[in-house]
Order: structure tokens, then sequence, then C-alpha cells
């Protein structure tokens, strides 16, 4: 029997499996983080605007995979005291509370309350102000908790967007850097949960970051830190050693 153009094609779409990619290691050296990528991520570097009206460098890594959308937002803030002091130095000189001869109640008055450093409230609210972006955009939120990842405290955010498609997002702050993982599904299909689950961070050899827990203390960014785990050498070491 001879097939026709069109059959042929048919039977060939039917014979053939349809493979799904497998999802890959990626390891930031820019950013000291890893994470399961359904292919190598864009990076795109931006201005991110924060709570207390600064802008900080950031890179978002994105990639997709089907009508899925993964992305990581890394936010520097090691050098937000350094704006917000500049800041303040400028606010100070705008108001005339920095002439000469002045009396220290003279310069509260020129003051006020305008010219305070927030650096200790912007970067302790980091995860809560990357959090709420992502609650007031939503149409509604599904899941709203306390998270960690190898005892480094997050905040885990399910919604659904306007669209009807879903979000499930990680937030994290580590050694001064906020980590955003947001994983987007349509309408319908399965949660993408792997995505933030895979998450590591790493020290500055680029070995995964784990720390024991030690009654209720977690990592918590700028304060005290737990004890380091036994790390051994997983896979995601591995990965993080060959990148």
């Amino acid at each position: 029997m001879r097939l026709t153009p069109i059959a042929a094609a048919l039977l060939l779409m039917t014979s053939v499996p349809a493979f799904a990619q497998e999802p890959i290691d990626y390891v930031s050296r820019l950013d000291y983080f890893s994470i399961n990528m359904p292919s190598e991520p864009k990076i795109e570097e931006i201005r991110y605007a924060d709570e207390y009206r600064i802008t900080l460098p950031a890179r978002v890594y994105t990639a997709d995979q089907g009508r899925n959308h993964y992305k990581v937002t890394v936010v520097d803030y090691r050098d937000a005291p350094k704006i917000h002091a500049a800041r303040n130095v400028q606010c100070v000189h705008e108001a005339g509370a920095d002439k000469p001869g002045l009396t220290p109640q003279q310069r509260r008055d020129l003051i006020g309350d305008s010219c305070q450093d927030e650096t200790v409230k912007d970067i302790r609210g980091a995860m809560m102000w990357a959090t709420w972006q992502i609650v007031e955009k939503a149409a509604k939120v599904t899941h709203l908790a306390h998270y960690n990842i190898d005892v480094i405290e997050g905040h885990e955010v399910h919604t659904i967007n306007p669209d009807e498609s879903r979000t499930y997002a990680a937030i994290h702050m580590y050694e001064n850097r906020l980590y955003i993982a947001e994983a987007t599904v349509p309408k319908g299909a399965p949660a993408s949960n792997w995505f933030q689950i895979s998450l590591r961070f790493l020290d500055e050899q680029y070995k995964p970051v784990r720390y024991q827990y030690s009654g209720l203390m977690t990592y918590s960014n700028g304060y005290p830190k737990p004890p380091l785990a036994n790390q051994g050498q997983g896979a995601q070491g591995q990965a993080a050693q060959g990148r």
C-alpha cells in the first residue's frame, strides 16, 4: 500500500516518542545559588525599586518550558547602607541642618522626621516587601507561610493570577542578597513546586550551604548563624564545581 504524504506524516508523528526535556542543575557564580532550570536561563540586569525608594542592582534569570515560566530574581542589598547614608547626608544638607553653629535642638527642629536612616528596616523587611509585590498582583492568594531551605528562613506564597495562571514562589534573604524564585503555570496545569524546592544557596567555594536545626534557631539574615550541618558532596555540589 502506498501512503499519501499526509498519512506518512501522521505515521511519523505517532511513531516517534515525545521526550520532555530534563531540567538542568544551573549554577550562578555571580549570585551564589543553584536551581533546577528547564534550560539555560536568559539573564537580564535590572534596577530593583525597594520599599524605601532606593534602587538596587539585580539580575533576573528566566527560562520557559512550554507555557510554564520560571524566574529567579536576585537583588543585591550589600550597598544599601551606603545608599541610605548618602541620601541622609543630602537630606540634612537640603534642610539646612548642616550649617555650622547650630545647636543639636536646632538641627532636630530643621530635620524633624524627614532624615532617617532606613537601612535596618529596609534590609530586614526585604522579604516581606518582595512577598507583598507578589500578593498585590494576585487575584487570589491560596497559600502564604513561613518557609525554609536548608534551615535558611524565607516565605512561601502560592497565588492565582488575574489570567487564572498560578504562581508558586519562594522568597529568601541570604548574605544580604534577596532571592525570589517564581514558577508560573497556566490554568489547569500541574504545580511546579519542584522549582522552588531545588533552590540552594552557595558559599564562596560554590558549595551548597546547609545549617543545623538548633531549637527554634534558623538562619536569619543579619543575625547570628546556626551551626553548619555536615554538608558532604551531593549532586548540587558536584554541579557547582563542574560549571
